[in-house]
């Protein structure tokens, strides 16, 4: 009788392991880390950790800006809610960048080169930890502790949000101390966005250096969207060459990091002896109406105007100035700035005049003139924004000025 292997060859089934070929190894390319860059080890208690080392020379300028100016810092740790900031030694304040393995965040993410610069005794310093396997992250978080353990304050872009949290996560989950903890911390990206938002129309650190700083990045940098997959072939390649932009990419982001913080500081203590635009001058004019300092902006204020802006923010411009002569008592400055408003036509200048004459001056008659002006404006203006409550508030005041000046 025919066996059930006879039948299964006659079907063409081969039996065994003899006729397959091995499983093809992916062969590593050799490119290592080591050959395609220039670093050192950094030992640690939980393994070495691959560094690279850059000093740049006092009077190196990255774009416009000396990287080893020390401005007055007071209005920055002010905006930031720093108090100390003023008062620590330029070069214990550290500036920081990650590169990761995702862009999302979350537990899985990890950060695989972390670029460090601060000032020196020499000039200005850049270090940049680099993560050659993930086995080695306890090495390469140590080593981050070690180095950043005499500074005082750090600065990132966007690292509220993403750097610093990511990296006390990596320290939390290898059971090693953040360095974190009681560092003082400015995040650079809500400030690009207060001053810049009215006139660039992205605040990214990469347009920022282009825009303010006078910076243009090499051929060899790499758009951060393709960092990770970058890391990720590494790893499954060896080949590290492609790591060169990448590491490119980290250092431009952290001179420019250090430009753009020494550029806000110098340019939020002295506004007026920087040529800047009206519309940057007007964010800083309000940053200063905001942290109580009405006199200088006050001042700010009226030199954005004489410079000149788009008509939007023009008005936008008379309306907050005119609001602060207000409340600093100022009403005849106020109502100057209003009448101006009126002439292009602004409904809410109308208003705030009748306001006036009919409960500071008590001039009814005036009063009345301002409402009906503003109600004019509004019944002739078909895409005039909630109009329809906006007429009813004008009725109701007139009805109201009406009856006080029939008695």
């Amino acid at each position: 009788m025919e066996s059930f292997s006879d039948k299964l060859k006659s079907l063409g089934v081969h039996l065994g392991t003899d006729h397959l070929q091995p499983a093809s190894k992916q062969i590593k390319s050799g490119y290592s880390i080591e050959e395609v860059l220039q670093g050192i080890e950094e030992i640690t208690q939980l393994g070495s950790t691959f560094v690279v080392i850059n000093d740049f020379p006092q009077d190196y300028s990255h774009g416009l800006c000396n990287l080893c100016q020390k401005p007055d810092l007071s209005m920055i740790a002010q905006w930031g809610r720093t108090a100390r900031l003023p008062q620590i030694d330029p070069q214990k304040i550290l500036f920081l960048d990650t590169e990761t393995s995702g862009l999302a965040g979350g537990t899985g993410t990890f950060a695989f080169l972390i670029g460090l610069g601060f000032q020196s005794e020499q000039g200005f310093r850049l270090m940049q930890l680099f993560l050659r396997e993930p086995g080695q992250e306890p090495a390469l978080l140590a080593a981050l502790a070690r180095i950043i353990a005499p500074f005082e304050a750090v600065v990132t872009f966007n690292g509220k949000s993403f750097d610093i949290p990511l990296l006390k996560t990596r320290h939390i989950l290898n059971g090693i101390p953040s360095p974190f903890s009681e560092i003082e911390h400015v995040d650079m990206l809500p400030m690009a966005r207060r001053i810049w938002r009215n006139r660039l129309p992205s605040r990214a650190l990469g347009d920022l250096e282009i825009a303010i700083l006078e910076v243009t990045r090499a051929q060899e940098e790499v758009p951060g969207w393709l960092v990770p997959q970058i890391y990720f072939d590494y790893l499954n390649t060896g080949d590290a060459r492609p790591l060169a932009g990448v590491f490119y990419h980290n250092s431009m982001d952290i001179l420019s990091l250090a430009g753009l913080f020494i550029h806000v500081a110098n340019l939020l203590n002295n506004p007026l002896n920087n040529d800047i635009d009206s519309l940057d001058m007007v964010a800083i004019a309000r940053l200063y109406e905001e942290l109580g300092y009405y006199e200088s902006a006050v001042t700010y204020y009226e030199h954005s105007l004489t410079q000149g802006m788009p008509e939007p923010f023009f008005i936008q411009t008379l309306q907050r100035f005119a609001s602060l002569y207000r409340r600093q008592g100022d009403w005849g400055a106020a109502v100057r700035l209003w009448e101006k408003a009126v002439e292009h036509e602004q409904v809410s200048a109308c208003i705030e005049l009748a306001k006036y004459y009919e409960h500071q001056k008590r001039e009814i008659p005036e009063a009345l003139h301002w409402a009906k002006v503003g109600l004019d404006l509004v019944e002739n203006n078909d895409r005039f924004s909630d109009r329809q409550r906006t007429l009813l508030e004008f009725e109701r005041r007139l009805l109201r000025l009406n009856k006080k000046l029939s008695k």
